[in-house]
């Protein structure tokens, strides 16, 4: 491994964290959100799960499960809304709950566990919420990024570990027995306790790339090159000028590329970590490719300025143009005003939602943004093993009609270059979450999508299963739980 961060540096990097431990005020009571879940039933994947442990099996509602698909669906989002009868502020501060659909010999079951984190356990011996959080103040000293490291994001499973991954700090380990929070991993001593992003790659051969967003002495990328065995090959540090959340990224078969919307931190802003950060579409979006093997920029393009959390895949054509697909919207308000609505009961996402996108960067140094489809589209997924590869197949959440009144209630199916090309549409009572692809044979999207969905007549999370050829078939298999479990983020599927 070719260690370039000192230890000096990583602590320098540890301590300079924007101005997070002002008081604030508070989303509001339990007894407030009560309230409004009795006039808003969509409410209920916002609500605070109803104990710390849960497992049952799922009723089988309609069709059969495939005999070939086998494993865990592990997931992971915030489901401790509330706390010491405070809520929080923002959809992404609550502690995280790492959830396992097992399916297997014609069945499913479910367990799910909040993660007692350092952070949460501080927290229950003080009686009292005391860290930051992503969009809520704190009153506690804060000395690096896993004091308030909540390990709500998504599931990362590697070279024989299970981990609970958030945006801003360590990846955190969990016993897939006992789903029991272990211990923050230190992939190299240097580098202990700093971010560890939620979106990693996993390229077929098992190699593994992510970043962490790194704030001081300045806003920074530092990049992560690990073998299939779980060993530091390569990390760097690299000045990406005015920078802030960078949620995920593409692999292509030379490279790493990176679209830094112009949602940029400026530290001196005093508040909460999203509070510190202000749009700037002055700055477009720029892009900065690095090369695999070092680690380093070798090309920058720019493109107009637009925000995004998630990516689909990258890939390379032969005289050197990358292309890669994007889910964007014009501005950040969702993350900034819809994922705060929530929290205070009120579910309206009026702002622009993303749609899924293509860019374009030549080796010349132009670049172009497409549009992909019509509509809006979330959480995209591909086949695994095509991370890097020229792609077909984008699986990803589509909105609705107008009117419907929940703007993501389709799961599509969409190609780069000819838009959507199958969908089918859930229930109006029924709200979807992101969906997984699990391969089957060798062809590209050959294989199941299996993803949950809260039912809000019955109160309860469901899961299905589509067959991914056919998605407008409608689901292969249907199932649901005895309660429901808040609504989450992201996930991935470990094959028997």
């Amino acid at each position: 491994m070719t260690a370039i961060l000192p230890r000096r540096a990583a602590l320098r990097a540890l301590a300079g964290l924007p101005a997070l431990m002002s008081a604030g005020a508070l989303a509001g009571t339990r007894e407030d959100f009560a309230q409004a879940l009795e006039r808003d039933p969509r409410l209920l994947g916002f609500a605070t799960a109803r104990a710390e442990s849960l497992a049952a099996p799922l009723a089988p509602l309609r069709g059969r499960l495939p005999s070939g698909l086998a494993g865990i669906l592990w997931r992971n989002g915030p489901a401790e809304h509330e706390r010491f009868g405070h809520r929080y502020r923002h959809w992404f501060d609550g502690d995280g709950m790492v959830q396992a659909f097992a399916v297997a010999d014609g069945g499913a079951s479910h367990r799910a566990r909040i993660l007692d984190t350092p952070k949460r356990r501080r927290e229950t011996r003080a009686g009292k919420r005391v860290m930051p959080a992503f969009g809520t103040p704190g009153s506690g000293p804060l000395l690096g990024p896993d004091d308030m490291n909540a390990a709500n994001t998504s599931m990362l499973a590697h070279s024989g570990r299970l981990m609970a991954l958030w945006e801003g700090g360590s990846a955190l380990e969990v016993d897939p027995a006992t789903l029991a929070a272990g211990k923050f991993v230190a992939w190299h001593p240097d580098l202990a306790g700093l971010p560890f992003s939620a979106h990693p790659k996993v390229e077929p051969d098992g190699t593994l790339w992510n970043i962490g967003f790194v704030t001081r002495p300045r806003p920074s990328l530092l990049f992560y090159r690990i073998d299939p065995n779980g060993r530091l090959l390569k990390a760097n540090l690299v000045d990406a000028g005015p920078l802030g959340m960078v949620h995920d990224f593409v692999v292509t078969a030379r490279h790493l590329v990176f679209l830094l919307p112009p949602f940029v931190l400026e530290p001196e802003r005093y508040g909460t970590f999203l509070d510190s950060h202000i749009w700037r579409p002055q700055l477009g979006t720029r892009v900065l490719t690095v090369d695999k093997n070092t680690l380093e920029p070798v090309r920058r393009h720019e493109l107009p300025p637009g925000f995004h959390f998630h990516h689909g895949n990258g890939w390379e054509e032969p005289d050197g143009t990358i292309r890669l697909d994007l889910c964007q919207s014009p501005d950040p308000r969702f993350v900034t005003e819809d994922f705060r609505g929530v929290m205070d009961g009120r579910l309206r996402f009026g702002s622009p939602h993303p749609r899924y996108r293509l860019a374009v960067l030549r080796p010349d140094g132009t670049a172009a943004i497409e549009d992909g489809a019509s509509g809006a589209a979330e959480f995209p997924r591909i086949d695994p093993r095509y991370t890097g590869r020229r792609h077909r197949a984008v699986f990803a959440l589509a909105g609705g009609d107008a009117g419907e009144g929940w703007p993501l209630r389709r799961i599509a199916r969409l190609d780069p270059e000819g838009g959507e090309t199958d969908a089918w549409a859930y229930p109006r009572h029924q709200v979807p979450e992101e969906h997984v692809f699990v391969p089957r044979g060798d062809a590209e999207a050959d294989g199941w999508l299996i993803g949950p969905f809260l039912d809000l007549r019955r109160r309860a999370t469901g899961l299905n299963v589509f067959e991914a050829a056919r998605v407008s078939d409608g689901p292969l298999w249907e199932g649901v739980l005895p309660y429901p479990v808040p609504l989450g983020l992201h996930g991935i599927f470990a094959p028997a």
